[in-house]
């Protein structure tokens, strides 16, 4: 497959009811054994809805103007749903201003991804 590109989603104060059948979704195994990369201002985070099992998500960190880096893997609850974020810009963007994060073994078809803005209220 290939490195898949997410479409941000603007949160909004009726919220997001299905994540299932919202517009911007990805499926966790969309992007195979490449990666997934999530545009961010600082204001993004990842809504994770997950199936009867699990897979850890890896996120990739960049080294910041201080010479910081972090480190971010995360396992999702089986059968919920997580929220994970947001990020600071300088130590999770890559070079195209997004995240970048792959879930182990190629994800799973049953979970679903969705980034969703939170900074802007409506």
């Amino acid at each position: 497959m290939a490195d898949i590109t997410m479409t941000v989603t603007e949160g909004v104060k009726a919220g997001i009811v299905d994540v299932a059948v919202a517009t911007n979704k990805v499926l966790g195994n969309a992007a195979g054994t490449d990666s997934f990369y999530m545009p961010n201002d600082g204001k993004v985070e990842l809504l994770c809805v997950v199936g009867a099992s699990s897979k850890a998500i890896t996120f990739t960190a960049v080294t910041d103007k201080f010479g910081r880096t972090e480190t971010l893997v995360v396992t999702p609850t089986a059968s919920k749903s997580s929220m994970i974020g947001p990020f600071l810009p300088d130590v999770w963007n890559q070079a195209n201003g997004c995240v970048k994060f792959q879930p182990a073994a190629g994800g799973l078809n049953t979970d679903i991804y969705l980034a969703v803005r939170v900074g802007n209220p409506t």
